[in-house]
């Protein structure tokens, strides 16, 4: 996996010195508010944070830590990953409460669309956002994914799912919209 990076923020590979922190990021009530069934145990944190490193480990993208530019404080994590076989790439964030409101959601998002498009040249990317959770889908259609309306969540609920194909993208920025 690459580290990428934004103007704000870097996106350092999931390393298992980050599992502290993302336990208390993944315990946050507030944080996880729309993010499956709400807080998790370090149990729970721990049995996903080690599935998705061996993603990352076994395919060229999985999850990564985002830090800021500035700090190289930890402010949260973004993922792109497959939940199963067959399925599209799905594409997810999440920031711990004092990076919410800064457009680092938006940058983090737009830079994975492009990595996963332009570098890895995957062919399609779904995300899915909780019905309620507003700045979420703001952040998808900024990253310029189409909102395809209710469908199944990856947690069992009714969720807002976002699509967007290479072909889609490719086009977006010959016209200027989506440029990288």
């Amino acid at each position: 996996m690459d580290r990428l990076r934004t103007e704000c923020v870097l996106l350092d590979p999931l390393a298992r010195e980050d599992f502290a922190w993302l336990f208390a990021l993944y315990a946050d009530a507030e944080v996880m508010r729309y993010i499956g069934r709400g807080p998790r145990t370090e149990e729970e944190s721990r049995r996903n944070l080690d599935w998705l490193l061996a993603h990352g480990e076994r395919l060229p993208f999985g999850y990564w830590v985002l830090r800021e530019h500035a700090t190289g404080e930890r402010v949260g994590g973004a993922v792109l990953m497959i939940r199963r076989e067959g399925a599209p790439v799905e594409l997810g964030f999440m920031l711990a409460r004092p990076a919410w409101g800064r457009g680092l959601a938006t940058q983090v998002a737009c830079a994975l669309v492009a990595h996963a498009f332009a570098d890895l040249t995957l062919p399609e990317l779904q995300a899915f956002t909780d019905v309620e959770n507003g700045a979420s889908a703001a952040v998808l259609r900024k990253a310029g994914m189409r909102d395809t309306g209710l469908h199944p969540g990856p947690y069992g609920g009714l969720d807002r799912r976002f699509e967007l194909t290479r072909e889609e993208w490719l086009s977006s920025r010959t016209t200027g919209r989506g440029a990288r």
